[in-house]
This record gives C-alpha cells, structure tokens and sequence, in this order.
C-alpha cells in the first residue's frame, strides 16, 4: 500500500524549501525577531527540536557522518546559550547546525523568508545592494538586486563594511543548508542578502572593497528596497520553453517539475514533441540545471512517456520513518521502514509522439530534488546521457519534508521522513556527474 502512495510523492520543490513560504502567527515578521528569549527557553527548544527530528528522521546517519559528535556539539551549543537573547540572535547560534545536516531538505529558519524579505524591502530598512554569484568561496557582483544590470558585474569583492568576504563566507555558510559546499554556495547567492542581514549587520548604507589591478577599490552604496531575484513570481513562460535551435537540434527548459496547473505543463510538453516529429528533429536538450525540483508526475508523464524505451523505475530503494500523517495498515509509529522498490513504469515506445533521436539532458549545480530524480532515472536507464556540470546534490534524495515550529522561538524547522537510492543503487553520498562536461 506504501509502495503505491509512494510513487505519487514527489520531493517537495527546493524552491518551497528555499523561500519558506509557510504561514505564520506574527503579524510582523521583523518584530518577530525581536522578543528575548531566556536560556531556559532556547534549551527547551532545542531538545523539543531534536527530540522530533529523531522522530521524523529515517536515517540521520545517511548525512551527518558521527552522531555522537553532533549530539556533543548540540550539548556544547545549549551550554554557550546562558543569558537572555534576542530571537534573531538565537537564530544566529541555532542557524550553525543546518551547515551540519549536509541535506537541502533539513534547516532551521524564520517562518517565512519571503515574507521577512517583503517587509525588509517595503519598509524603512533595505538590503545589500547586489546579487552576487559564489563559487568555490570567491563572491562577486552579478546585478543589481532583482537583477538590473550592473557596472560592477563580475567584480570581485574583498570586504563589506569592514568585515573581510572571508569571514562572510565563513559565517554564512556555516548557516546555509545545503548537499554540498557547491550546492550551499548555489543557494547561498541566491539568498545573500537576507543572510547578509541576518547575520552579519542590518546597514543602511554599505562601504564594499572590490580587487582592483593595483589596489583596492571601494564603492559607498545606500541599501536596496528593490525586491530581490528570489521574489520575483514565475511565469509559464519563464519556466518552461521550447526552441528550435537548427534544423537537427531542439532545446527544452524546464526550470521547475512544478506548476498549479499540470495540464498546462503536459499540453506543453505535447506540443514539443510535436513539434519534434513535424520537424524531423535528431537531438533534443532537455535543460534542468536551474530545476530545484517539483513532482515526479511532471517529468514521469511530461517526459519519460515521451522518450523512455524501456520499463524503468525511478528507484532501487527507500528507506522511510512511520509518522502519524502517513501510517499504512501494519506499521507502527516510529518504524523505519526499508524496502527494495521493484514497481516499474511502462514505456513509452507505444506513444504516437515517441521520440527516438538522441537525447541530452543539461544538468548544473542547481539541479535538485525531483530534478535529480529525474537525471537519475534518464542516466540509470540510458535514455538520454548527461551533460553540463555536476549536480550540488547528492544522487540519493531526502523527501516528504515535515515542519515544526520550535515553541519559544517559533523559527521554523524542517526534516524529511524518507529517502530514495537511485535506480542502479548506487551513488550515496555522490553527485550526479556529467556523461559528458561541456
């Protein structure tokens, strides 16, 4: 019975994770930060935290390599908090364990970024000025907040308000939650300047040291109420595409395995493959590597019935904690249940639009959850070959997020209950890496 409710679910959209936009009981989300908080109450909710992430949790060894030594650092960490603390400075200390769970689908945070993000930004107070891109701990500009084109693109930043980009860098990431040090970095450019304010310092006004040829060059900028990229809605249009590159070759984008309206998406994929077979075309290019993830329907029936030449199935194990919300006839709350998956979907080699020319699937460091999946599912199963760069997550995902909110603080803390291996069984702890690196 599991097994078949299994196959509906899909990895909850990163992007849901990313932004957090979950109810909350504040009116304010800035005031929100504000109450204090005594020891007593912060210890209470770190062991009511805990106490539910063991209970929610299939297997915290899967990311976390000791647990003894994270139980200690938990200890070490209620002991450090002795005096009352503002919410927002309980968070600062809490915040350094999601650097500790090495999975996208576990953090502790404010109820709602996208809401704290919105009052930032409508109200008296601003954000660092720029997006920035992160890659193997250098950040530099890449716009202006929302995305504006900036003077400054690419421009390598060594200090902000006097604080070196190293300890930055530093104290952000050990806060940021993420697979792996390239899918923090990933995520944490597209958030830096929330966590800029929330960690480091609520400026108004921004003194940023950029490396010049010579010597270093400083900018004095005011802060930002522009809404930053991670605000802005998408569209159908933005989120998926279709083109015709040259007579032979056809691109995809599909920067989400999500929308509200799924026939919208099949009706789209439809007129693709269509358009494959009206134009003769020999290559398509399947583009996920901004996919943070959606439902596995998406892709399984907007896809795979499309191009798969064989049954596949999108995992060879799975391995789930038994909660109340989702308790099949015969478990016990608090099992751990571990099974081989063996259920296979059909092909689509009957379908009048299959498609039997080459397919590539693009894959980058954004690539995750339900997108993941799916360059499992086409790698595993040789139905296209991938390309581009490695994934920043790992080739065996976490799903089913559950949230709790802490009883004092009232931040917000998220774990997954069970996790799959990829169809060939193997990859824990591995990247989805390219066929093919272009």
């Amino acid at each position: 019975m599991y097994v078949a409710k299994l196959i509906r679910l899909s990895i909850l959209l990163i992007t849901i994770l990313s932004l957090q936009v979950w109810g909350s009981s504040d009116s304010t989300a800035i005031n929100a930060l504000e109450p204090t908080l005594t020891p007593q109450q912060m210890h209470e909710d770190i062991d009511k935290w805990w106490q539910w992430t063991k209970n929610t949790h299939p297997n915290l060894s899967l990311r976390i390599a000791d647990i003894n030594t994270f139980e200690n650092n938990l200890k070490e960490l209620k002991s450090k908090l002795n005096s009352p603390l503002s919410v927002n400075d309980f968070l600062a200390h809490i915040s350094i364990l999601n650097g500790q769970f090495n999975d996208g689908h576990m953090n502790i945070m404010v109820p709602s970024q996208r809401r704290l993000l919105e009052q930032i930004t409508e109200g008296k107070n601003g954000l660092f000025p720029f997006e920035v891109n992160i890659v193997d701990g250098l950040i530099s500009i890449s716009s202006k907040l929302g995305g504006d084109k900036s003077i400054y693109e690419n421009a390598r930043i060594v200090a902000i308000n006097n604080h070196s980009i190293e300890s930055i860098y530093t104290k952000l990431m050990s806060r940021m939650y993420g697979d792996t040090v390239a899918h923090k970095e990933a995520l944490l450019s597209s958030k830096f300047a929330l966590y800029y304010w929330l960690f480091i310092d609520k400026s108004k006004d921004f003194v940023i040291t950029f490396r010049g040829k010579t010597r270093p060059l400083n900018l004095v900028v005011s802060a930002s109420n522009n809404k930053p990229l991670s605000l802005q809605s998408s569209t159908f249009e933005n989120t998926f595409k279709f083109e015709l590159l040259n007579p032979d070759e056809a691109k995809m984008t599909i920067n989400e395995f999500w929308w509200h309206d799924k026939q919208a998406f099949y009706d789209f994929t439809q007129d693709a493959f269509t358009n494959l077979q009206a134009h003769k075309i020999k290559h398509l290019i399947i583009d996920v590597s901004l996919n943070r993830g959606g439902d596995d329907d998406m892709w399984k029936k907007g896809l795979l019935n499309y191009i798969a030449d064989k049954p596949y199935r999108h995992t060879s194990f799975y391995q789930k904690k038994v909660i109340a919300e989702h308790q099949d006839e015969g478990e016990e709350i608090g099992d751990v249940i571990s099974k081989s998956y063996q259920k296979y979907e059909p092909s689509g080699i009957d379908n009048p639009l299959y498609f039997d020319g080459k397919v590539s699937v693009l894959v980058g460091v954004n690539t995750y959850s339900s997108a993941i999946l799916f360059a499992n599912t086409v790698q595993d199963h040789g139905f296209a070959r991938i390309i581009g760069d490695a994934t920043g997550g790992y080739s065996w995902q976490t799903g089913g997020i559950q949230f709790f909110t802490l009883p004092n603080s009232k931040l917000r803390a998220v774990s997954p209950r069970f996790y799959l291996a990829r169809p060939s069984g193997q990859g824990e702890n591995r990247v989805v890496e390219p066929d093919i690196t272009e």
